[in-house]
């Protein structure tokens, strides 16, 4: 769904994303929904009908008016020009990943991984950049987890970004700290407010050079994190 949000679009970044209002109005809470891709008046974005407010979001018509609030959340640090990159995404993790990779320089791969028919690829290969698909239907790609299409890539000296399930994500973040690669992650938590009001997307963060851990909120202080410092063993 593409809408037309100058004002978002001015200011959004990757890994950002908006709450996006049923229009009925029946169902208060906003859906949190990532930003897939952003030009100069736009903002596009990529979801899966999950239940009665996804579902009045894919009756709406052209020039349909929808309430919006965004952008919220901290999104990907982009690094130096130079460096070279790994992006590693899961499912509805994906979309988000692609405004990311049209950001970064060339020298990046794309591991994108299906539990069956993968979408959005065509998306990421006119970016120019080289993309490896892992699927778990024998019909598309690397059989396998992406994670298991992880395993093959050499490392290096770049930065590793990550969106998807948890468990990948946990996964993605133990090869970064094998191979001494810095890694940011974007986390999916249930979210009501979608601005660190309510509480209620907390996961656990140990920051670097602090004793403790604390919650952090999903909405507010992420969903960007960084892979090192998640306590992902609860």
């Amino acid at each position: 769904m593409e809408l037309a949000a100058p004002e978002i679009a001015r200011t959004a970044r990757p890994g950002q994303f908006i709450q996006l209002y049923p229009p009925d109005g029946r169902n208060l809470l906003a859906r949190p929904i990532s930003l897939s891709s952003v030009s100069e008046k736009s903002v596009t974005i990529v979801y899966r009908i999950a239940g009665k407010g996804t579902k009045q979001f894919s009756q709406l018509k052209k020039n349909n008016y929808i309430r919006v609030m965004g952008p919220l959340g901290n999104g990907f640090t982009l690094p130096d020009k130079t460096t070279r990159s790994i992006i590693v995404g899961g499912g509805m993790g994906i979309p988000p990943l692609l405004e990311l990779a049209k950001q970064l320089n060339r020298n990046t791969e794309i591991l994108l991984g299906y539990r069956d028919i993968p979408f959005m690829t065509e998306d990421f290969l006119k970016l120019g950049i080289k993309v490896q698909i892992a699927s778990q239907s024998e019909n598309y790609g690397f059989q396998g987890t992406v994670i298991d299409l992880l395993k093959n890539i050499a490392p290096s000296d770049g930065q590793v970004f990550a969106c998807g399930p948890r468990q990948m994500l946990y996964s993605v973040s133990i090869w970064a700290k094998k191979h001494n690669m810095p890694i940011q992650v974007s986390m999916e938590e249930r979210m009501a407010c979608g601005i660190g009001a309510c509480l209620g997307c907390g996961v656990k963060v140990q920051k670097h050079g602090e004793p403790n851990w604390k919650y952090m909120r999903v909405c507010k202080d992420g969903p960007v994190f960084s892979g090192e410092e998640v306590i992902w063993n609860e």
